[in-house]
């Protein structure tokens, strides 16, 4: 794949993409275990070989509430911040070229917003390019750190 291909995936009726480079993989989404004390938009977490994945939404960044997984989501798996992770979307729509004269920095277009790096036009389609650096705060990412390490320590215990 080429540095400017994009996976494209919806989100209720939203069109996001990443860069393909930044994924890793998608899969079937899993029923998601769910982590006491993790903050929004952590869903929960799925074992992924081994090792513990959170699972984040994005609806509740469009303002939409969460929702329980169904059989036809997809987890899209890749890292941020140095940490695995995977995103929860209804379906990947499409794997596209996006010239970079097509897309336009986020905060132009929509000011203050924080968890997207560009807006691209892609015919009739306005396209969302994510920034998941972004999806967590720092704050965020330290409560994350704190409810994963609780919930391994209560795993611990039980066994």
């Amino acid at each position: 794949m080429k540095s400017n291909d994009y996976v494209v995936f919806e989100v209720d009726t939203v069109k996001f993409a990443l860069p393909s480079v930044a994924v890793d993989r998608v899969e079937r989404a899993v029923m998601l275990t769910p982590v006491p004390e993790a903050p929004a938009p952590v869903l929960g977490v799925v074992n992924d070989a081994g090792i513990v994945v959170p699972v984040l939404g994005l609806r509740g960044r469009l303002g939409n509430v969460e929702r329980d997984v169904v059989p036809s989501d997809r987890l899209v798996f890749s890292s941020a911040n140095g940490r695995r992770i995977a995103l929860l979307v209804d379906h990947i729509s499409d794997v596209i070229e996006v010239d970079a004269e097509t897309a336009q920095s986020a905060d132009e277009v929509w000011k203050g917003v924080s968890f997207l790096k560009s807006f691209a036009g892609v015919g009739a389609d306005v396209i969302l390019v994510q920034d998941l650096g972004a999806l967590l705060d720092s704050d965020q990412e330290r409560d994350l750190t704190t409810a994963l390490a609780s919930m391994a320590e209560e795993s611990a215990t039980d066994d």
